[in-house]
């Protein structure tokens, strides 16, 4: 197993980003061996709409033209603005990617995922997770 980061409570993934990963200004996006795209959120940032709406438009280069499933790291970010929250979980974002695991494993991620699951009805299926394999075991569910 790779690290791709020195994580300080998170989650690290198995299969590092290739050096031509995309980068925004809150996170990492790159396509997984498997087919899912990964995106990994810096630790300690906030992310609002205009973040939102940047990481997405990563992910649709990233998937170059397929709608794919998405594996997001979330374990150490900081917050998510509510406008970035109904954004992610709009129709529009539900074209380019077709369901969504959130690695949470810090008490403040699981409760950004619990907060986001439990007031945003999202166009895809969302799940939360602690692990890198139970995510991508349900994420191939989902692949194009």
């Amino acid at each position: 197993i790779r690290q791709i980061c020195d994580y300080r409570a998170g989650i690290v993934f198995t299969q590092p980003p290739p050096p031509d990963a995309t980068a925004t200004r809150t996170s990492r996006q790159w396509l997984g061996a498997d087919g899912i795209i990964r995106e990994w959120d810096f630790p300690d940032l906030a992310q609002n709409l205009a973040d939102a709406r940047e990481n997405i438009l990563a992910v649709v280069q990233v998937a170059a033209g397929s709608r794919r499933p998405l594996l997001v790291d979330m374990s150490e970010v900081k917050a998510i603005s509510r406008d970035a929250r109904v954004y992610y979980a709009s129709e529009e974002v539900g074209k380019v990617i077709s369901a969504v695991a959130l690695l949470v494993a810090s008490p403040l991620s699981r409760a950004i995922g619990n907060f986001f699951l439990g007031f945003n009805k999202a166009a895809v299926p969302i799940r939360l997770f602690t692990n890198e394999p139970d995510a991508q075991a349900w994420l191939k569910e989902y692949l194009p």
